[in-house]
């Protein structure tokens, strides 16, 4: 029986597989949070709805509300959260192609 040790481009790609995953989770909902609390003109029922939604649905939510919810960020800013999930996206995808990822 023989063992193959993956190269260490397979080894990153899984790394990042994985941690990405975490890190875009943190960056939605901190920007998702930070932008309601700056906020002044939300209700008192969406100031306590909002976050509760973002920690019950993980990534829908935070997205949900920074693209559709009436997020006051930057164009630029959100454009950065779509590109992390591109990342992710070709880091996948480069990893199947690649062997590190399954």
């Amino acid at each position: 029986m023989s063992v193959t040790l993956p190269s260490s481009l397979q080894m990153i790609l899984g790394l990042y597989a994985y941690l990405l995953p975490l890190l875009l989770y943190v960056l939605f909902s901190t920007l998702a949070l930070w932008d309601l609390g700056r906020r002044d003109d939300v209700s008192a029922v969406a100031a306590w709805l909002w976050p509760l939604l973002i920690f019950a649905l993980p990534f829908l939510a935070p997205i949900v509300y920074l693209f559709f919810g009436g997020a006051r960020l930057a164009p630029r800013t959100k454009l950065m959260a779509v590109g992390g999930v591109a990342v992710y996206l070709l880091v996948l995808a480069l990893g199947s192609t690649v062997g590190g990822i399954t």
